[in-house]
């Protein structure tokens, strides 16, 4: 029976052991500092004041134009391609500047059958003309001038047609009226932009499903920024949104919010203008921008600049305790002045004073243990 108790208690002294390395493992946010680490690492002590800062949203996005200054451009006629241009991604191309030359057996088609109907013209004019002097002098038959007018219609109609689907192919009805039939069609660009993609080569076979060229205009570039439903009561039209990318700061504001979140992220889009056309000259569309929307001005807790570990977006304050412990506290960045920054605890503070200098030596010292 004693080997038995014996056998339990040794289990049980493992068990035991093996649960404290655990939890020694997975709690490294209270280090034990001695007075001599304390002074090496600078550390002054003090307490969190409420003051009322600026408060901001950090969020991200990217910039971007509006669907009025993109183009995919196709030709709703199916053709060869007989000439293109040095259209490299990248590449300025101009309003209205020739792409591509495209030649096309049903253009061709096209514009013989609206030559044929307007010879016609003058036929069937004159053939209801004289149906209608004779239904006139009642010696004509009313079918037959019946028949003559919708003839006549039907030509019309064709005739509008025609001219209107070669006046969208850009051809040109002046000289096309002189029996001047052209072989082929030119592709140009409808707006001032640069090259994104371009699917043309000499001598492709090309269908109106086809896009032959994708441009990106140069105009009305804006910031779409993603926020979290969280922060949406706060943000306002008209707002300052300051915003980096690469090293290049601008400024703008808040333009547009989106009135539903993706369900899957729960974030909603937030569209902002450049202040200036300068600083939208500076960015490049598609380019990943951090940002700030300045909400206003609200009390929060406050630290010294140096009472903070900044680590990505937010970061960490820490906490001496009754036990001369410091106790590693994550918080969220609100607000900042160049001596103080505005936080929100992610967690219950500890009774204690707080660090106000030498918080990132602090973060040295908890990211090796």
């Amino acid at each position: 029976m004693n080997k038995y108790i014996i056998i339990f208690f040794a289990v049980l002294a493992a068990s035991c052991g093996k649960q404290e390395t655990t939890e020694v493992a997975q709690a490294p946010t209270v280090i034990q500092l001695n007075a001599d680490q304390k002074q090496r690492a600078g550390i002054v002590l003090g307490q969190l004041e409420e003051q009322e800062l600026s408060e901001s949203i950090s969020c991200t996005g990217l910039v971007d134009v509006p669907p009025i200054s993109q183009a995919s451009v196709s030709i709703p006629i199916s053709g060869y391609v007989k000439s293109t241009f040095e259209l490299l991604p990248g590449k300025r191309v101009a309003k209205g500047q020739v792409l591509a030359t495209l030649t096309s057996l049903d253009f061709i088609q096209m514009q013989q059958e609206y030559l044929q109907a307007q010879s016609q013209m003058g036929l069937l004019e004159s053939e209801r003309s004289r149906q209608q002097v004779l239904q006139a002098e009642e010696v004509g038959s009313k079918k037959k001038f019946q028949q003559a007018e919708a003839d006549l219609g039907n030509l019309q109609a064709l005739t509008k047609s025609l001219a209107l689907k070669l006046a969208i192919l850009g051809c040109d009805m002046k000289s096309l009226a002189q029996g001047n039939i052209s072989s082929t069609l030119t592709v140009k660009s409808p707006i001032d932009g640069y090259i994104e993609e371009q699917a043309l080569a000499i001598g492709k076979f090309v269908s109106p499903t086809d896009v032959l060229v994708k441009i990106v205009g140069v105009a009305h570039k804006h910031i779409e920024l993603k926020v979290f439903e969280r922060d949406l009561a706060k943000i306002k039209l008209g707002q300052t949104i300051e915003f980096t990318s690469s090293g290049v700061v601008a400024k703008g504001k808040v333009f547009l919010v989106g009135q539903q979140v993706d369900l899957s992220t729960r974030l909603t889009p937030v569209h902002g203008h450049f202040d200036s056309e300068a600083s939208e000259a500076n960015f490049t569309i598609g380019q990943f921008v951090n940002a700030e929307i300045k909400v206003g001005t609200q009390k929060m807790l406050t630290i010294p600049q140096a009472g903070l570990a900044r680590v990505g977006k937010g970061g960490f304050i820490y906490v001496e305790m009754a036990n001369g412990a410091m106790k590693q506290i994550p918080v969220e960045v609100r607000g900042a002045t160049q001596e103080r920054v505005g936080i929100i605890p992610k967690q219950p503070m500890p009774s204690g004073q707080v660090v106000v200098q030498g918080a990132s030596a602090l973060e040295a010292i908890f990211a090796k243990d």
